[in-house]
């Protein structure tokens, strides 16, 4: 009868958790709200979920495409690499603990370094996304060739692993942040992508 009842409490529980979901992405699609103001509700979401924001958009295409049935039916896709990674992580922190003294400012420099280029990465990823919206927002599709995309990607992730590489060819490693950034700084004043 405990397993019943406990049973009934886990259901009832994931209910009205996919009741808040859903009553939380037609809120974003109906309520008249500034940008900032949903993008705010946005990050309160991933914060409370625990998920990053390129799934809320994900699940927000979704429930436009599909409405609630197909929210509560398709899963987003799988996360490959956060079990590992999780993993990873917990030995990196390990691992910091471990290290001689005179090489904690290395260490720093390169966990900057990575940073950045994760950022930079992300930026390129919703570039695309970005520009995919701007293309595609009339009424009929200008063309199903996904070409555009990919080889905008392409052509960008090219260019960035271009210039590290350059970078790390030319100069010492000391000096790779020093470098990277002023490049970073170059990309944010041409201004990619128009906002």
């Amino acid at each position: 009868m405990k397993s019943t009842t406990a049973s009934a409490k886990a259901i009832a529980l994931r209910l009205e958790i996919e009741q808040e979901d859903l009553n939380f992405f037609e809120r974003l699609l109906t309520k008249p709200v500034e940008p900032e103001e949903k993008r705010k509700e946005v990050l309160n979401y991933c914060c409370r979920q625990s998920v990053a924001e390129c799934t809320v958009w994900w699940k927000l295409a979704l429930f436009r495409e599909a409405g609630a049935a197909g929210l509560l039916r398709e899963k987003e896709p799988y996360r490959h690499f956060d079990l590992v990674d999780e993993k990873l992580r917990e030995q990196i922190l390990v691992g910091i603990k471990k290290l001689p003294h005179e090489t904690l400012g290395d260490f720093r420099e390169l966990v900057t370094f990575t940073g950045w280029f994760l950022e930079r990465v992300q930026f390129v990823c919703d570039a695309v996304l970005h520009l995919f919206l701007q293309r595609e927002k009339g009424v009929y599709r200008e063309s199903p060739d996904m070409s555009l995309y990919t080889d905008f990607f392409d052509q960008k992730m090219f260019r960035e692993l271009d210039v590290i590489h350059e970078i790390t060819d030319r100069y010492p490693f000391r000096s790779l942040n020093d470098q990277y950034e002023s490049w970073l700084c170059d990309k944010v004043l041409d201004e990619e992508v128009p906002v």
